[in-house]
Formats: structure tokens, C-alpha cells, sequence
């Protein structure tokens, strides 16, 4: 499916809605060209949402009918907590708007039917002036900076063109990183194309040696941390959903944990990848493709960590940085808490979802690979009751929105990728 134009969006929904409601539109909107705020926009989206009795699919009928036929796509949805069952590409739109979470194996039923992961002995830590000389380097105002930007945009849909302008901007922030690197520092940067716009990006450290490493003592493969870009509000993919949190705060997380360390002029002795994974919310759509090319060509990984939500902190209560313990790798697991012990100031605890739930952590954890999961509390008792909605944003009552706890996770990706990368 194309990008939505706000040109061929605006200018069908105008005219529909006037049948729709059997009378003339605006004349103050009619005499323009096209509506030219988004603002006019989200006010007729929801006037169809209000006639079609708030269905999704009916709207986005009327809104793309030339990809109408895409919505009666079967897709085999895995909604968490529950069986595998199959359903249609519009049917999301409905599981989003009842705020359902879930995985979309349609075209990687194979991906999740791998082994899982080996128990692995982690290596004790060894690097600890090496990453507190980068955590002093990591900024709040950095992060702020970034975030502000990224959250400037209407929405960050993987089908929109919002979607691609907001992955382009983050392309360009990674890009203005590496070139402001020291010599030394090997690094190589890519957009991964998919079938929708969105492209996910990975930026990669290269093993300071060459590709690989002659130190027989370094056995573990890349390393990986993510965050995923795209934002979504439940209620209609094309309203506005800023996502601050869900999880604009994971990926100015990693992606001020990579500045720190090119900064720093980090020489791994093994490949280290940051990922930023597109159509996260569309059922980990994004990081299942980047998975399954990563096993059709043998490239191993070591361990993964996945950054999603580090930013929300409810009035009263103490920032925790909070370990998901369900569906991931126990020992990887109990091994980073040593991480976030070691490095971070923060309290450190972990936390329970019900079966199934999670995050792009699971496309590398179902695959059979070592991965694991960091949020910003426990989601049954600090859930952020903002996200998927218009209200997703930074400047939240009472300060609950806390770059300073954002700043805790970025402590740990740097400590993650240090002592399992190491450093030359």
C-alpha cells in the first residue's frame, strides 16, 4: 500500500463527507484548494468515525478506496495472550481501536516455529571505567532535543507518510552522529527496506579487527540493541499520535546510548548493531523481517535488548529500571539486572506480562536467539495511560513524563553493548 497523501486524503474525504452528512461542506473549506491543516483533517476523520459508529475499517474505505481491496487481506494475527487465528488486514484496525495488542505471523509462520534459545553463561563484568567514561557523556538535553522533534510529527504510522518523514529525519540524525565520528571508529549505517514505506534502520559498529575477530576468547556473535520508531493511536491510524513514550523515549534512548559511545570512539572487539524497527504497532511487522533475513543468512547473534517505553514515571511513585521476565531469556535476563545494578543509579526490578505480550524483542526471542526486554515499570501497576493516543506526549502533568529515568536506560544499553561487544 502507498503512503496516504494529505492531497488524495483530503480533498476524497471533503467530498465524501458532504454526501455523508447530506448537506454542502464549509464553503470556507470548498473555496480552498485543498484543507491545509491537519487540524481540519483529524475534525473530518472523526466525523466519519462518529457516522460509521467508530469502524475503522469503513472510514479507511472512504478514505483510500483504491486500496480498499488491501483491508480483506487474510493475515494470521496472534493477539497476546491467545492462539493464532485468521483474520484480515482491517480487522487490526478494529483489534488496535479495542487497545489489542499482537503479532502478525502472516508471513513469517516458519520464524516462529525455531528452537528456543540455549542457556549461555554470561561473562562477568570487566569494562567498568570504559563505560563510565561513556555514560559521563550521555545528555537529558540531547534526548530532549531529539524527542521534541520526533514527536513534532502528526503521526509516525508505517503506512503514512508521516511514517517516512519521521524515519527519514531519525536516518539523518544517525548519519550526523557518524560523521561527526573520531577516525578510528568503524561504522556502517543502512535503511532496511520493506514492503510498506516505513524502512527500519540499523547502525553497526564494526568488530575493530575486521569482521572477525581473532581473539579466540570472544565466542559470543553481534550484539544488538532496539527500539522501535513508528507511533500509533488506536482510535484511527491517521490521527495524531506523537508517541513520546510508546516509544519515542526508546528510541532517543539507544540513539543517545550510540552518540555516547561514537563519541567515545568505541572499538568492539565483535559487531555491535543499534536497531530502529518500523511497524512495531502493525504486529512487530518490522523487526520479524529483519530477523528472518538475519537467519536465511547465517548471521549470528549473540543477544538482543529491546528499549520500548523508559520514560513514564506516575506521580508518587519510584522510578524503577524494570526487566520484562516473561518471554525472553531468563539467564540474559538475570545478567542485565547485574548490568543496571553496576551502572545505573536507579532502583532495579523485574516485572511480569501475560503470555505472549511484549515487544520487537520477541521476533529475535521466538526465532531462537538469546533477547530481552527493558521498560519503565512494571506495566500492571505504572501503565502509562497515554499511549496510542493523541495525548502521548512529553509535557505531561505533575512531571511524569522523566528524562532523567530515560537517562538510566541509556546507562544500561551502553553497559550491554560494552560488556558483551568488549572493547579493544
Amino acid at each position: 500500500m502507498r503512503t496516504f497523501t494529505a492531497l488524495y486524503a483530503l480533498i476524497s474525504v471533503l467530498f465524501v463527507s458532504a454526501a455523508v452528512f447530506d448537506q454542502q461542506p464549509p464553503q470556507d473549506v470548498l473555496g480552498k484548494p485543498t484543507v491545509d491543516t491537519l487540524t481540519d483533517r483529524d475534525a473530518i476523520i472523526e466525523s466519519l468515525l462518529a457516522t460509521h459508529a467508530d469502524d475503522p475499517v469503513q472510514v479507511m474505505r472512504i478514505l483510500d478506496p483504491e486500496n480498499a481491496s488491501e483491508l480483506d487481506a487474510p493475515r494470521l494475527l496472534q493477539v497476546f495472550g491467545t492462539e493464532a487465528v485468521w483474520m484480515t488486514e482491517g480487522d487490526k484496525l478494529r483489534l488496535r481501536q479495542q487497545g489489542l495488542g499482537f503479532i502478525d505471523l502472516t508471513d513469517h509462520q516458519d520464524l516462529h516455529a525455531c528452537h528456543r534459545s540455549a542457556q549461555s553463561s554470561w561473562p562477568k563484568l570487566q569494562y567498568q571505567e570504559k563505560v563510565t567514561s561513556v555514560t559521563e557523556l550521555l545528555s537529558k538535553d540531547e534526548m530532549k532535543k531529539n524527542l521534541e522533534k520526533f514527536t513534532s510529527f502528526h503521526n509516525r504510522y508505517y503506512r503514512s507518510e508521516f511514517g517516512v518523514k519521521s524515519s527519514r529525519w531519525l536516518y539523518n540524525q544517525i548519519l550526523d552522529i557518524v560523521s561527526a565520528a573520531p577516525p578510528g571508529v568503524r561504522l556502517s549505517v543502512e535503511t532496511f527496506t520493506h514492503i510498506f514505506p516505513q524502512p527500519s534502520i540499523i547502525a553497526r559498529f564494526e568488530p575493530f579487527f575486521g569482521r572477525a575477530s581473532p581473539n579466540p576468547t570472544i565466542a559470543l556473535p553481534r550484539i544488538i540493541v532496539g527500539a522501535h520508531q513508528d507511533s500509533a493511536n488506536y482510535r484511527f491510524p491517521l490521527l495524531p499520535a506523537p508517541g513520546a513514550d510508546d516509544d519515542g523515549s526508546g528510541t532517543v534512548t539507544i540513539l543517545e546510548a550510540f552518540r555516547a559511545l561514537v563519541q567515545s570512539g568505541f572499538a568492539p572487539e565483535r559487531p555491535v548493531e543499534f536497531h530502529w524497527y518500523a511497524a512495531e504497532e502493525g504486529g512487530l511487522l518490522g523487526s520479524q523481517e529483519v530477523v528472518s533475513e538475519y537467519k536465511q543468512l547465517k548471521k549470528e547473534v549473540g543477544a538482543m535488548i529491546q528499549f520500548d517505553m523508559t520514560a513514564y514515571v506516575p506521580k508518587g511513585e519510584v522510578p524503577v529500571v524494570t526487566f520484562i521476565s516473561t518471554d525472553v531469556d531468563s539467564n540474559l535476563t538475570n545478567w542485565a539486572i547485574g548490568i543496571a545494578e553496576e551502572y545505573s543509579t536507579s532502583a532495579v526490578g523485574s516485572a511480569k506480562l501475560f503470555p505472549g505480550a511484549g515487544s520487537d524483542h520477541m521476533s529475535w526471542y521466538r526465532a531462537g536467539y538469546p533477547a530481552i526486554f527493558a521498560a519503565e515499570g512494571d506495566p500492571f501497576k505504572t501503565f502509562n495511560p497515554y499511549i496510542h493516543t493523541a495525548g502521548d506526549k512529553i509535557d505531561l502533568a505533575d512531571g511524569e513524563f522523566s528524562f532523567e529515568h530515560a537517562l538510566e536506560f541509556a546507562k544500561v544499553a551502553v553497559g550491554f553493548v560494552v560488556e558483551l561487544g568488549g572493547w579493544v
